[in-house]
């Protein structure tokens, strides 16, 4: 198995997948398969589900042979995320396996730079017994197309208050609000100040989810300008990031969240 990325922007993608993930757990097992790169997991509290899935025309190169390959290998996060910061722009990053080898290599490759030099590390790959979740995405209740910035921020001030944020969609705006002994915060989205908003006329929907988890899945802020928003009564919040170009919809980011009942602790 070989994977060459295409661009500065995809390499820093893959290595903010990275950053960010040691979040939710600290080794995950990635597989390859002919159309491209899957990655699940859950974390530690099982709140929430990371997925992400890079189809192989993401790639500027994606060789492997279901015969030969690896279909699955298993990646410590905290080393991997260390190697991925020594790549420097605009090096070429290559990542690979070879038969009969427990080790992943990664090339970064220079390009006619100067005072830089090409490097080539091997990691070992673990052992991880972990079986893939059936992951069914629900038809959504409401859609919210935002900017990523503008969402992150706000999450980031609701925190000051309170450790749960409930939100209240209706037809003409979304309510956020986080309460606590020391005083609250209430934000009010109208529909006009987002990108996309879908909801069914005359609904309303109120859910409440730990803020703490919904900055963690924030921290991927760096993989897009926008997020989608998804979300169904007594359901996860579904976040997306895209991450494919052109007509590329099979490549993302999705972070589940199972909302907060009103007697659970964080």
């Amino acid at each position: 198995m070989k994977i060459t990325f295409a661009n500065a922007r995809k390499c820093q993608q893959f290595s903010a997948i990275f950053a960010n993930l040691k979040a939710f757990t600290e080794n995950v097992a990635i597989y390859f398969k002919a159309t491209g790169l899957y990655i699940q997991c859950l974390d530690d509290s099982h709140c929430a589900i990371f997925e992400c899935q890079l189809s192989k025309s993401w790639f500027k190169t994606y060789s492997f042979d279901p015969k030969n390959d690896l279909g699955q290998i298993a990646v410590n996060i905290p080393m991997l995320n260390k190697v991925l910061n020594a790549w420097t722009d605009p090096q070429e990053l290559s990542i690979e396996t070879q038969p009969d080898s427990d080790k992943l290599y990664i090339n970064f490759e220079n390009a006619n730079m100067v005072n830089q030099f090409s490097k080539y590390f091997e990691l070992s790959l673990i052992d991880l017994d972990m079986q893939l979740l059936n992951i069914v995405i629900a038809d959504t209740t409401v859609d919210v197309t935002i900017e990523t910035k503008i969402f992150c921020a706000l999450i980031s001030q609701l925190s000051i208050f309170d450790s749960t944020l409930t939100m209240t969609f209706n037809e003409e705006n979304i309510e956020c609000i986080s309460s606590g002994s020391d005083g609250s915060m209430r934000a009010l989205i109208k529909v006009d100040e987002v990108k996309e908003y879908a909801i069914p006329e005359s609904t309303v929907l109120k859910q409440s989810y730990s803020l703490r988890y919904v900055q963690m899945m924030c921290q991927f802020n760096k993989l897009g300008t926008e997020m989608v928003l998804g979300f169904v009564d007594d359901r996860p919040m579904v976040m997306t990031y895209a991450l494919g170009d052109n007509n590329d919809t099979e490549s993302f980011v999705r972070i589940l969240l199972a909302p907060k009942m009103p007697d659970n602790d964080d």
